[in-house]
């Protein structure tokens, strides 16, 4: 029997699971593609740093199967609702009898995926989803009364229960197949609708390369990481979320290497191992989250009441925040960061987050996309559940009156304006803000309070808007 495994945000032949059983069952071979949907990227709001990335990581994918003697297959489809006719043709085309990906969370793939099962059922031909892009599958981990969780603390407990009571996954590779005859394609180095970057030369995408990461994170930096992780002029944090959101790397691996270093007892380990797995665990709980509340995959927020906030509509504050020219100079260094590189330190994008979102009172959507467009790293679930959490509006967020002040988390976290320093292109505090910070942070607490006050006068018991009419906005 031939098997199809077909590879989307998974591109790795360790602690691939889809990719396992494909060659387990594969008797008379194992063949790999992936669709490359430049369109949909778009829609997805993808920009050249995420795409060149992937591109990237697939051209290394393909090294890494051919090793294991499996072709890879890539097919150009512009939009993602034309995939399932071609994972059914492509099965025909080489008489697979099994179709194996890995799962999605998201609500277009999860349909995408149906509509392929339905589409291969024709034929007989079977179809298996696999748990491989979380460390425990997301929709397992549930409360007490068998809901998901909308609060961090609570879902960690949960999660760190339950790998505890099943065990520790295994990071595995399998073993090469005999070659079946069949040549590889081409990888285009880019696709037409993302042109090349300056900054792709940063970042070299693919397994070895996130492997190699990993092992220098968990030797040199991991024991200092709850120290060093918020100073943006150090080089304090894994740097690994490109290879993490690609799938060239995955949780299960990194959290195995942390296991190999530390031992299985997470109480035991010291500060910086543990906080590191803390923010593994924010990974898999914004995955969590969007699987179990899909509304936040249709660009809505988790707390409905902030739908009534009255986001500002002129379009100078975004213009001047997207250009690094606010006047604040933290907030204008890490953009200059991002714009470069590609990828902005953890802490500088909660200040600049914040800054939008509250100083500045700008519809945290439309950074949402701004990160989306230059990020290396982008990944849905971490980037919205970031920006949720900035603006209020998210489960687990800020509330809406603890407002970071930039220039306070400069002189904490950058006191001798290093990084500012670095990634400013003026001299630091040469222009004037363009809002006061104490003003605009008053200003957003109130319109806050008001929208929430306006909202708990308006909404019915299951907590959605009710018009004047008395008609249900849901």
């Amino acid at each position: 029997m031939k098997t199809l495994v077909w590879f989307r945000n998974d591109l790795r032949t360790i602690d691939n699971p889809s990719l396992k059983a494909a060659m387990d069952a594969g008797s008379n071979g194992c063949i790999a593609v992936f669709f490359i949907t430049p369109r949909q990227w778009k829609l997805h709001n993808w920009g050249s740093p995420k795409a060149c990335f992937q591109l990237d990581c697939l051209t290394a994918l393909k090294d890494e199967l051919e090793s294991l003697g499996v072709p890879l297959l890539t097919r150009s489809v512009q939009i993602q609702e034309d995939v399932p006719t071609l994972v059914h043709s492509c099965a025909r085309q080489y008489g697979c009898q099994q179709v194996h990906a890995n799962r999605d969370c998201g609500i277009d793939e999860t349909r995408r995926d149906e509509t392929t099962a339905g589409h291969l059922a024709t034929d007989n031909i079977e179809f298996t989803l696999h748990d491989g892009n979380s460390i425990i599958p997301v929709h397992e981990i549930r409360s007490g009364k068998g809901t998901p969780y909308g609060v961090f603390a609570p879902f960690s407990k949960a999660w760190k229960k339950t790998i505890l009571e099943r065990g520790f996954p295994e990071s595995t590779k399998p073993m090469p197949q005999a070659d079946i005859g069949i040549r590889p394609c081409s990888i285009p180095d880019q696709s037409s609708d993302f042109p090349d970057w300056s900054g792709r030369g940063l970042w070299s995408g693919g397994e070895r390369e996130g492997l190699r990461r990993l092992d220098t994170f968990i030797r040199n930096h991991a024991g200092n990481y709850s120290r060093d992780r918020d100073t943006p002029s150090i080089a304090g944090t894994s740097t690994l979320s490109p290879w993490l959101s690609s799938g060239a790397l995955s949780a299960a691996t990194c959290l195995n290497a942390l296991i190999a270093s530390h031992g299985p007892e997470f109480d035991t380990w010291p500060a910086g191992p543990s906080t590191w797995l803390n923010e593994l665990i924010w990974r898999e709980f914004y995955r969590h989250v969007m699987l179990g509340f899909p509304q936040v995959s249709m660009n809505k927020p988790m707390q409905p009441w902030t739908e009534l906030v009255p986001w500002e509509s002129n379009p100078a504050p975004l213009d001047a925040w997207t250009s690094g020219e606010t006047g604040i100079d933290i907030v204008d260094a890490g953009i200059h960061q991002l714009l470069q590189t590609g990828w902005m330190h953890n802490r500088v994008r909660m200040i600049t987050a914040m800054f939008l979102t509250k100083n500045l009172l700008v519809d945290w959507r439309a950074g949402e996309r701004f990160f989306a467009n230059h990020l290396v790293d982008y990944d849905f679930a971490s980037n919205n559940g970031g920006w949720q959490w900035a603006a209020s509006t998210g489960t687990d967020a800020a509330p809406y009156f603890r407002i970071f002040n930039p220039q306070r988390q400069a002189e904490t976290w950058d006191p001798d304006q290093t990084y500012i320093r670095k990634w400013l292109p003026r001299t630091p505090g040469s222009i004037k803000p363009i809002v006061d910070l104490k003003q605009s942070r008053q200003q957003a607490i109130d319109t806050f309070k008001n929208a929430r006050e306006t909202f708990e006068g308006t909404a019915d018991e299951d907590g959605r808007l009710v018009a004047a009419n008395g008609s249900r906005n849901s």
